[in-house]
């Protein structure tokens, strides 16, 4: 009976093994089947199992690649599920580690009599595939004249190879994102891609939340409004979040962010923060939309609504993006409720879909003519009112 093997959990561990996933040498694995006093039947029905462990361990390497290339794009993670990256990456090459360990507990010597060592996977170091001293076989492979002998050489190898490319790529997830954690520019760059991306899908949460009213309590946006060195609370964050809880800590930091600065959650979802002067402006022409469609003769259209081109031109001013998003256009729709209805999405995407018959420069041509003739309005009303929409 051999000595109790377990493999521990760790980054070290993954880091020991990488150490030992390397070729076996043809007179260490002669020697070591001399020492097992292996049958040709033991050989092969080793070989078998091997060869399985390879087919899992080559699925696992094919997941592994797939997973290295996204891990570290985003500032949250639903892979880690509060777990260290180390131990979660170990969950998803099972069948290689679990390949290892039959290797290593295949080749180890019998148990000493009376001893009740427990020993991890990267402790045992007395098989002599890898370590000790052994003494060459004067007669080579002509003691072992069966060809699954070789085979089982060579698909040792084989497998230890592939486990060792698998091995590094956990390794270079993990250093990945050690280095993202200590750079906190680029932490901070995947946060605000994540951050932005998560807002803007997020619309109906924030609305929900909205209307519970009240304000908004969390910890950790009350830790990094209050941190002295932001992106440094943000880098140290990374990978701390799932998707879930990343999207409620962003609605709940948009929400947060607009009430300091006077902006409802819709506004401060739609416009960020720091775009206050923008929403300020954008209140006072939607609040006086009847003053200015009287003073122009393309804002009115069928049955008396908003004009598609119109609209489209107002979402653009308003620093609509040009996708299918509904929701600048609600925040435009409410707050010309009761003065002037206006068209639906799919009227503006007709309108804009007849862009490609314009070249480029023309397009620019109308929307900036479109923009000096709002802010001159805008410009205008501030002047002759003295007054700023809250």
């Amino acid at each position: 009976m051999g000595y109790p093997l377990y493999i521990e959990a760790s980054e070290d561990t993954l880091r020991k093994l990488d150490e030992k996933f390397k070729p076996v040498a043809e007179d260490r694995f002669l020697y070591s089947l001399q020492q097992k006093r292996w049958t040709i039947e033991d050989v092969h029905n080793f070989n078998a199992r091997l060869q399985i462990s390879y087919t899992y361990t080559l699925k696992e390497y094919e997941r592994m690649k797939e997973l290295q290339k996204t891990y570290n794009k985003e500032y949250p993670t639903d892979h880690k599920q509060y777990l260290s990256t180390a131990i979660e990456l170990m969950g998803k090459m099972r069948s290689t580690l679990s390949a290892y360990r039959k290797i290593a507990d295949g080749f180890r010597p019998k148990k000493k009599r009376g001893s009740k060592q427990k020993e991890g996977i990267t402790a045992c170091d007395r098989t002599t595939l890898y370590n000790g001293a052994y003494s060459q076989d004067a007669f080579g492979w002509e003691v072992y004249p069966d060809k699954g002998v070789k085979d089982l050489l060579n698909n040792l190898n084989d497998y230890l190879e592939l486990a060792g490319k698998c091995l590094d790529l956990c390794l270079e997830v993990i250093d990945e994102e050690r280095t993202i954690r200590a750079t906190p520019e680029w932490a901070y760059a995947l946060y605000k891609d994540s951050f932005d991306r998560s807002v803007s899908n997020s619309k109906r949460l924030i609305e929900f939340m909205k209307q519970q009213g009240g304000t908004i309590d969390h910890d950790i946006v009350k830790a990094i409004d209050e941190a002295k060195d932001v992106k440094q609370l943000i880098a140290d964050l990374y990978h701390a979040f799932n998707h879930s809880d990343f999207n409620f800590y962003c609605a709940c930091k948009t929400i947060s962010d607009g009430q300091k600065v006077g902006m409802t959650p819709e506004e401060a979802a739609l416009f960020g923060k720091d775009n206050i002067e923008k929403v300020v402006r954008i209140r006072t022409l939607l609040d006086h939309i009847t003053e200015l469609i009287a003073q122009r003769d393309d804002a009115i259209g069928w049955e008396g609504m908003l004009d598609g081109a119109f609209v489209m031109h107002l979402l653009f001013w308003c620093g609509w993006n040009g996708s299918k998003n509904e929701a600048l256009l609600n925040y435009v729709t409410k707050r010309c409720e009761g003065k002037i209805r206006v068209v639906k999405m799919g009227a503006v995407m007709r309108v804009k879909r007849q862009l490609v018959n314009l070249d480029n420069a023309e397009i620019a041509r109308q929307q900036e003519a479109f923009n000096r003739a709002m802010d001159a309005f805008v410009d205008a009303f501030w002047g002759n009112t003295a007054e700023k929409h809250n």
